[in-house]
C-alpha cells in the first residue's frame, strides 16, 4: 500500500520529520529494519539518517554532526550487548543534546521540542535513562522461554496496542499530523501499514531474542585484562596504567579487594587496594601472567593464590588469550577454588593427605636441580624472572601449609598417630625451629618483590638464597622423618587389613 500525500504547494516537497537512527555496528540489522518500517508507514513525510548512509570518501564525522544538528528526533537502539563500538552511540547522544541548546525546536513544527526516543531491548541505556523510552523485552518476555514463533505471532495479532513499535509509530504520527493533515483514506492506509510494520518489526526482534541469554550465572571468578597495543611489560615493572581490568563473577572480598562493577584501570585498581601479602600476591600474579602471555609461554600457566585469611586456596590461570585487530591483547584469567576430598576411613584419609603434603614439600624444595624452588634453582634464575619465581614460591609454600591445615595434621590425635613427642618440649622446639626459618625466608622473599632497581634486586637475591639454603637444610630432616613415619603407619594399616583375607586363603 502507498500512502497518499498532500502538499501546500503542488511542485514542492512536503515538510518532513527528520529522524536520526543511532545504533552500534553490531545492531545494524535491527536499525535497518526500523528504518524500513518508518519509511513504509510514513513514506515521504519522514526523513531518516543512519551513519551507514554516509558516502564513501566523505569525512563522516562532520557530516554526522551536521545530520545530528538538523534532526528533529534521535532514535537510539540499544540491545544491551557488550560491544566495542558502543562508545560512539554515546557520542551521538551527547552531541544531539548539546545541539538542542542552539536549536531546541523541530524544523517544521513550531514550539515542538526536539526529542530523544530510546529503544532498549532489556533496559534503556544509562546515557538516556532519564527519558521514557520503549522496552522491547517487557511484553516479549512471557513468550521467550519454551515458546514458539506461532504463539508469539498470535499474541501480536490479538493485542496490537501493546506492541512497542506501534507506540513508536503513533508517537511519530502525532508529530507529523502537525505538518500534514491526513484525510480519512490516508489515515486508514497509515494505520494498516503501521500495524503490519509493527508486527513485522517485533517479529524481527523476537527471532533475534531466541538466541540471546535469558539469565547468566558466573559460579566462579574471572578477571579480563586488556593490554594496550605495543605495551611491553617488564617482569619487575607495572602494567601500563591505562590497562583496563574487568572483574566478573563472585565476590572478590575474600582476597581483601573490592573492585567496582564494570571496568577499572590498572592504576586506579592498584591505588585502591590495601597493601598486604594477599593483595601483593594478587597483583604480582596478574603481572606475571601478562608477561607470560606476551611471551607466548603458557607451560606454567597455573598459579596459586590464598584468600586473605589463608583458609581457602584458588588457582589462577589464563583460559583465553586473544590478539585483537587494534593490537590489544585480551586475557581471561579464571580464579577457581581448590577443593579437597575425603576418601574412606578417617585415619587412612588423613595419612593419605599427609603423604601428599610431605611429598609436595619435598618436590618443591628438597630435590636439588629437580625442585623448582631449591637453592640451586633460585641461584640459576635470571634477575628478570626472579620476582615471579619468588612470588610463586610463597604461594606454593602457603598452599602446602593450607593442605596441612585442611588435613588437620596439627590435631593432637593426628600428631600422636604420626609424630608422637617423646619428651616434654620436643614438639614446641620443632615448631619454634620451623617458624624461625619460615619467617626468615618470607622476609627475604618480600625484599626481592619490593626491589626497585637491579642493584637492590641483586642484594635481595643473595639474602634470599642464604635464607632458602638454611630453610631447606633445617627442614630436610624433618620432612624425611615425617614421610617415614606416615609411610610406616600406612604400611601397618595395609598389613592389618590384608591379614584376614590371607587367613581365609590359608584355611582354604
Amino acid at each position: 500500500m502507498v500512502l497518499a500525500r498532500r502538499s501546500s504547494a503542488r511542485n514542492s516537497a512536503p515538510p518532513t520529520l527528520h529522524v536520526f537512527i543511532s545504533y552500534a555496528t553490531e545492531d545494524a540489522n535491527l536499525a535497518q529494519a526500523i528504518n524500513l518500517g518508518l519509511k513504509t508507514v510514513f513514506t515521504q513525510l519522514i526523513k531518516t539518517t543512519l551513519d551507514s548512509n554516509m558516502k564513501l570518501g566523505v569525512k563522516w564525522p562532520p557530516e554526522l554532526e551536521e545530520a545530528l544538528s538538523r534532526a528533529d528526533v534521535l532514535l537510539i537502539i540499544s540491545t544491551g550487548r557488550e560491544k566495542p563500538s558502543h562508545s560512539y552511540t554515546g557520542f551521538e547522544v551527547g552531541f544531539f543534546r548539546a545541539s538542542m541548546l542552539a536549536k531546541p525546536t523541530m524544523t517544521y513544527i513550531e514550539r515542538e521540542q526536539r526529542l530523544i526516543i530510546p529503544i532498549g531491548v532489556e533496559k534503556i541505556p544509562d546515557t538516556v535513562s532519564d527519558i521514557e523510552g520503549l522496552n522491547l523485552a517487557a511484553d516479549m518476555r512471557p513468550f521467550l522461554i519454551g515458546s514458539d514463533r506461532q504463539k508469539f505471532l498470535q499474541s501480536l495479532q490479538s493485542d496490537t496496542a501493546r506492541n512497542p513499535f506501534m507506540k513508536l509509530f503513533m508517537r511519530l504520527k502525532g508529530l507529523i499530523q502537525k505538518i500534514h493533515e491526513f484525510d480519512e483514506t490516508e489515515m486508514e492506509i497509515l494505520l494498516s501499514n503501521a500495524k503490519e510494520s509493527a508486527i513485522r518489526l517485533y517479529t524481527v526482534f523476537f527471532e533475534g531474542f531466541q538466541s540471546r541469554v535469558y539469565t547468566e550465572t558466573f559460579p566462579e571468578r574471572k578477571i579480563v585484562v586488556r593490554l594496550p597495543a605495543n605495551a611491553p611489560i617488564e617482569p619487575m615493572g607495572e602494567l601500563p596504567p591505562e590497562t583496563p581490568l574487568e572483574f566478573i563473577g563472585r565476590d572478590f572480598a575474600i582476597f581483601n579487594i573490592n573492585p567496582p562493577p564494570g571496568r577499572i584501570s590498572w592504576a586506579d585498581f592498584t591505588q585502591q587496594v590495601s597493601r598486604g601479602d594477599t593483595t601483593t600476591a594478587w597483583t604480582d600474579i596478574i603481572k606475571s601472567q601478562a608477561v607470560m602471555a606476551q611471551r607466548g609461554e603458557f607451560g606454567e600457566n597455573r598459579r596459586l593464590l590464598a584468600s586473605s585469611d589463608r583458609t581457602r586456596f584458588f588457582r589462577m590461570f589464563i583460559s583465553r588469550s586473544a590478539l585483537l585487530y587494534n593490537g590489544v591483547t585480551e586475557l581471561h584469567i579464571d580464579v577457581v577454588e581448590v577443593k579437597a576430598r575425603n576418601y574412606g576411613d578417617e585415619t587412612t584419609t588423613m595419612l593419605l593427605k599427609a603423604i601428599n603434603v610431605g611429598l609436595m614439600y619435598r618436590s618443591l624444595f628438597l630435590e636439588g636441580k629437580s625442585s623448582d624452588f631449591s637453592p640451586e634453582a633460585i641461584r640459576a634464575t635470571l634477575p628478570r624472572d626472579l620476582p615471579a619465581a619468588t612470588s610463586e614460591l610463597l604461594q606454593e609454600l602457603d598452599y602446602v601449609l593450607w593442605q596441612s591445615t585442611e588435613a588437620e595434621l596439627a590435631k593432637p590425635k593426628n600428631i600422636q598417630t604420626i609424630w608422637p613427642p617423646q619428651q616434654r618440649g620436643e614438639l614446641e622446639g620443632r615448631l619454634k625451629e620451623w617458624e624461625k626459618v619460615k619467617s626468615d625466608l618470607e622476609a627475604s622473599a618480600r625484599k626481592v618483590l619490593r626491589a626497585s632497581d637491579d642493584q637492590e634486586l641483586e642484594l635481595a637475591k643473595n639474602n634470599f638464597e642464604d635464607c632458602l639454603t638454611s630453610f631447606c637444610s633445617v627442614t630436610a630432616p624433618m620432612n624425611q622423618e615425617f614421610l617415614g613415619r606416615v609411610l610406616g603407619q600406612l604400611d601397618g594399616i595395609v598389613r592389618r587389613n590384608c591379614a584376614p583375607e590371607a587367613a581365609v586363603q590359608t584355611r582354604a
